[in-house]
């Protein structure tokens, strides 16, 4: 097989395997036991938070979670439950699924999204004066910080200037970006990341967020500073935790992207580029038939692509997307996305390229 869907999944790394098994067989104590294994387990966990924040150069309180979905749900309810006085939560188009699922719960709520440029990408200076205008009755402000269907970069850091100046939280979802792109956290109140999209296990995911910020959801969550319940899976965030510390971003994945980019056929596909973008996503627009036909295609030549974020059923598309996609002329359904890793190789796209040009 030919992966060319990384950003739906990543293999586990051979030293965050070993990790994982490592700490299974020696380390299996329950982090919540007050026996001296529980210490010892306690130790771990609190040096993978600190790892996690080496990493992102910050100081975060580390919520273990099963997925980047239940991060960006922990962080939500976190700044939602409790804002009795607050009317609006300010997002994106381009969010995951979990954020519009979790954003459902609190239907109290007025859901404004970005303002938007003739191209439908943020508009900053709209922002500006949008949260200017409505800060006083602002709950929460959330953004991705990479489009898992684009690859665009969205500006956070300017966003989060924004949103510190009126202490807004602000929560990002770096699912995408994680181990991939330096993430500017000075502003950042909370963000989300997910253990298998940088060579970690499935299963395990983390919400990092300030300890100032946290807030009690429930009574009856008594695990993780009381922001869930349920036993942490130390092996596993062991494993993540390695898999992010060893994660390096090569170059040769923008060649790759590069060349991809250059050598579709112009007849038949349209790369979708945007500025600032991240290389491991490349959207591409279809001319002459549509997505679901050249994915299977390509799967008959054991090459994997995809037509949507694989966190629902089928096939999904965010609002952002579909608008996009509409000013350039297209539809969804002439829309694949390509995604590259570490692992990819150029004879792997060589492969690719010839396979795709010939589909009609």
């Amino acid at each position: 097989m030919i992966n060319l869907d990384y950003a739906a999944t990543t293999p586990m790394s051979p030293s965050a395997m070993q990790g994982y098994f490592d700490t299974n067989k020696k380390f299996y104590y329950n982090s919540e036991s007050l026996h001296g294994g529980g210490d010892i387990v306690k130790d771990i966990v609190h040096n993978c938070e600190n790892a996690l924040n080496e990493n992102f150069t910050d100081n975060f309180t580390l919520v273990t979670s099963t997925s980047g979905s239940h991060a960006n749900e922990m962080a939500l309810n976190n700044y939602l439950y409790h804002e009795s006085n607050k009317t609006i939560v300010l997002t994106s188009k381009f969010e995951h699924p979990s954020v519009y699922a979790a954003l459902h719960g609190h239907a109290r709520y007025d859901i404004h999204y970005f303002p938007e440029d003739e191209i439908g990408m943020i508009d900053l200076n709209m922002t500006e004066q949008f949260i200017r205008q409505y800060h006083e009755t602002i709950a929460c402000v959330s953004c991705v910080h990479v489009s898992s269907e684009t690859g665009y970069i969205f500006p956070i850091e300017q966003i989060g200037q924004l949103t510190n100046q009126f202490n807004i939280p602000f929560h990002i979802d770096a699912v995408q970006s994680a181990g991939k792109l330096m993430i500017p956290t000075q502003y950042v109140t909370s963000l989300s990341i997910s253990g298998h999209k940088f060579f970690g296990p499935k299963g395990i995911g983390a919400l990092l967020i300030r300890e100032e910020a946290m807030r009690i959801t429930n009574p009856f969550f008594h695990h993780e500073h009381h922001m869930r319940n349920g036993t942490v899976d130390v092996p596993s965030l062991v494993a993540m935790t390695q898999a992010l510390i060893e994660y390096n971003q090569s170059d040769t994945i923008q060649q790759l992207n590069h060349k991809i980019i250059t050598k579709l056929d112009p007849a038949l596909y349209v790369p979708m580029k945007f500025e600032p973008q991240l290389k491991n996503i490349i959207p591409i627009l279809i001319n002459k038939t549509d997505g679901q036909y050249i994915m299977q295609q390509l799967s008959q030549h054991n090459i994997l692509i995809s037509t949507g974020t694989a966190c629902g059923h089928g096939t999904m598309h965010s609002r952002g997307l579909e608008t996009l996609i509409t000013k350039h002329g297209y539809s969804v359904h002439q829309y694949i996305r390509v995604s590259l890793s570490t692992l990819t190789t150029e004879e792997e796209i060589n492969t690719f390229l010839e396979v795709i040009n010939q589909i009609t």
